[in-house]
């Protein structure tokens, strides 16, 4: 009865938090346009909006600055800048059905939220893809960057946190309601958890109160400063998500592990099937080991590389002991 329940409250859970998925390997096939200037602009547009609003009231309240931005940067089902990418054709993006996708073959046991019948229709499922300067990525990056990233720079820089330990709370959620485990997706993304990071990052560069993790070199803040009892907007530092989305968001070089043996199979089915193989004719994944070594190299100064970097290809997940 318990397990039950269990199993149970972690599928409410997956439904309402952003457990998509994303395929980096039919992507690679596609010609899409760059909407890096079409995101940035609407970006930059919240970001004034969220500031002119918040001045109404006086003030440099950073609770209140916080609160304010999440109206436009968070999830598909509150901020406005990722429901401008999914439901308003405010930039390209290529919506794979899922049939079409590596994920062809997915079953219930393999992951409910990417196996069920519905999943063709869900934002929960399969994400769109979107180029942002020369990577293309599932739109769900974006999701993971506002949500947990706000969470893990709330529990870091707030809270005081070990950054060790944020990562891990995120590779908790990970395993569990955020995707790999069969009652959400069944797959385990290194992708996303360098989303979470990269978020972190993201909201700590918005009053830039603290150097970047990845040391100082990395400062692209302050996009916000107070002055006079009123936030200014730092037009010297637009946001630009090429700044933030990178290769190890790309999980055919970021490569993601899976809550099943038999869905580790038919990923490698799928992916062989696609023309993914070494000169073995196995399953390729990284498909540019090179750029899985730059990832390595670029996260390496925080210390916490292994934490956001499979080096160990396609397999499945382990729950205990892993990290």
């Amino acid at each position: 009865m318990k397990k039950s329940i269990l199993s149970l409250s972690l599928l409410s859970l997956s439904f309402n938090l952003f457990a998509a998925e994303a395929d980096n390997f039919t992507a690679r096939t596609l010609d899409l346009a760059d909407a890096a200037e079409e995101v940035n602009v609407l970006a930059n547009k919240y970001l004034k909006k969220a500031i002119v609003d918040l001045n109404k009231a006086g003030g440099c309240n950073e609770e209140a600055l916080y609160k304010e931005l999440r109206k436009y940067f968070a999830n598909h089902s509150k901020g406005e800048l990722v429901k401008d990418i999914l439901y308003r054709n405010a930039v390209a993006i290529n919506n794979l059905p899922i049939k079409q996708s590596v994920y062809e073959n997915w079953e219930k046991a393999d992951g409910f939220l990417l196996g069920r019948k519905k999943a063709a229709t869900s934002p929960l499922a399969l994400s769109p893809l979107i180029k942002i300067g020369d990577e293309i990525v599932g739109v769900d990056k974006f999701e993971h960057m506002f949500g947990m990233g706000f969470t893990y720079f709330t529990k870091h820089y707030q809270k005081g946190k070990d950054i060790k330990d944020v990562l891990s709370y995120g590779i908790a959620l990970e395993k569990t309601i955020l995707g790999g485990n069969v009652f959400a997706t069944g797959v385990f993304s290194y992708g996303d958890l360098s989303a979470n990071f990269n978020g972190m990052r993201f909201w700590n560069h918005v009053l830039q109160k603290n150097d970047d993790i990845l040391g100082s070199e990395h400062n692209l803040g302050p996009y916000v400063t107070c002055s006079a009892s009123k936030w200014q907007i730092n037009e010297k530092n637009p946001i630009d998500f090429k700044n933030y989305i990178d290769a190890s968001m790309d999980e055919s070089i970021n490569c993601s592990k899976f809550a099943g043996t038999k869905a580790v199979g038919k990923f490698k089915a799928s992916i062989k099937k696609r023309g993914f193989v070494d000169s073995n004719n196995q399953a390729l994944c990284p498909v540019e080991p090179s750029k899985l070594q730059e990832m390595r190299q670029k996260y390496k100064p925080s210390g916490i590389e292994h934490l956001i970097i499979n080096d160990e290809g396609l397999g499945k997940v382990s729950y205990f002991n892993e990290f």
